[in-house]
């Protein structure tokens, strides 16, 4: 996809543009934190939260992008996000392959410019994103048609060029850590309990998946909002000062800063005040730096009138 422009002729689609936004069905939570740990058995969990922080994936937008400000864009990506955790859903995917297709988009995304009439790319990049993210970690994965919903269809050929553009920008670096893979470690040691009530879990679940469709996600790494959406659920009330007493009080990996976990913990409760389930409204007070190592490229679209 470097260096080519996609047209609309190139990317066949049938699209209802006033298909309505469902809200994610959260009953499905609840997942077992005994079976989150994955790695060598021989190697110490400190050991494999150090390696599983190397592959978080860099901070994304930058509070000042145009992609951030911008409210045609901001309800966009809520539509693509909130579609890709309802087919999460739908086909019974791990929650960290919805995380893993949101780190795709908003990676893709924040390299792109995209041009506002042309709102139904944002759609079939999400497609695309849902896909790659199922191929890498899914046993059974869907057909490609099988993605089409919302009154959108997308020929296969034109999502198999888009995840190509994927691979492409993200230089097919695929296999990030989300924050599902750090929550079980932070649940118990701030919790203090080897078998943590189904509730805490799925609450913490639940305010992922709501920091998910907030538009400064990406500020955070994986490990910052697992950490902090675990102390919010066991205290929604904490300080700067007794977060961090909170979190001296425990050996947490020497990777995590303070200053981060308040961030996102102070972004966390807002989300609890306002809405668990409306995050969109929600604005981070904290900046990110842009995406290391790729260069924004606007797309270019031919008129379709005159195909």
């Amino acid at each position: 996809m470097a260096g080519e422009s996609l047209s609309p002729s190139d990317l066949l689609c049938q699209e209802d543009f006033r298909a309505e936004l469902a809200v994610v069905d959260e009953d499905d939570t609840c997942i077992d934190i005994s079976r989150a740990y994955v790695g060598d058995p021989d190697t110490e969990e400190e050991e494999y939260l150090a390696l599983l922080a190397n592959q978080e994936p860099h901070r994304g937008f930058n509070a000042n992008d145009a992609l951030v400000i911008d409210s045609w864009f901001r309800n966009a990506r809520l539509e693509a996000i909130t579609w890709i955790l309802r087919t999460r859903k739908t086909f019974g995917f791990h929650f960290h392959t919805a995380y893993l297709s949101m780190i795709y988009f908003d990676r893709f995304i924040s390299s792109r410019s995209i041009d506002r009439r042309y709102s139904w790319v944002v759609k079939l990049i999400s497609v695309a994103c849902i896909s790659l993210a199922s191929k890498m970690e899914e046993v059974q994965v869907p057909s490609l048609p099988e993605f089409q919903t919302d009154g959108v269809i997308f020929e296969s050929k034109s999502v198999q060029r888009v995840e190509l553009g994927i691979l492409t920008t993200l230089q097919w670096r695929m296999n990030y850590a989300t924050p599902f893979a750090f929550i079980r470690h932070f649940i118990m040691k701030f919790s203090r309990q080897d078998s943590p009530p189904r509730e805490t879990i799925s609450r913490t679940v639940r305010y992922i998946l709501a920091l998910m469709k907030e538009r400064h996600s990406m500020s955070h790494r994986p490990s910052v909002i697992a950490a902090a959406a675990s102390l919010v659920v066991i205290n929604n009330s904490l300080t700067r000062t007794t977060l961090e007493t909170q979190m001296n009080s425990v050996a947490y990996p020497g990777f995590l800063n303070i200053e981060d976990v308040f961030r996102c913990y102070s972004l966390l409760q807002q989300l609890d005040v306002e809405n668990l389930r409306s995050p969109a409204n929600v604005s981070s007070a904290s900046r990110s730096s842009s995406v290391n190592g790729i260069k924004r490229r606007r797309l270019t679209f031919d008129d379709p009138d005159k195909n």
